[in-house]
């Protein structure tokens, strides 16, 4: 039983270790990344599971403050739609029986 207990705790540490180097800056609360990953390495019971719990503020984090980020599809950006109204607007587009700016004009 010992052995998996070890290999949890050395487990764990890592992850958190890792998780909290690759992190952004406004991802992590509390205290600065390089001072997390010290509170990791110098308690590796306790650090890990402080970490995990209150230092994140990313969703699988119980940090709280993040949450989960929105994706936006292109339909629902604003400024995507603006300029799509503003091309559509703004300059005609050729038919496809038309040739385009850089195409030659077909010849029979």
């Amino acid at each position: 039983m010992r052995p998996v207990l070890l290999l949890i705790t050395v487990g764990l540490a890592i992850y958190a270790l890792i998780d909290v180097l690759r992190s952004e800056n406004d991802e992590v609360q509390y205290l600065p990344r390089l001072l997390w990953a010290a509170v990791i390495v110098v308690a590796p019971i306790m650090g890990p599971a402080v970490y995990l719990l209150l230092g994140r503020t990313t969703p699988g984090g119980g940090g709280g403050g993040g949450g989960p980020r929105k994706v936006v599809g292109p339909d629902d950006d604003p400024d995507f739609l603006r300029q799509l109204d503003a091309d559509q607007h703004g300059r005609q587009h050729p038919s496809p029986d038309e040739p385009g700016e850089d195409e030659a004009p077909k010849t029979p």
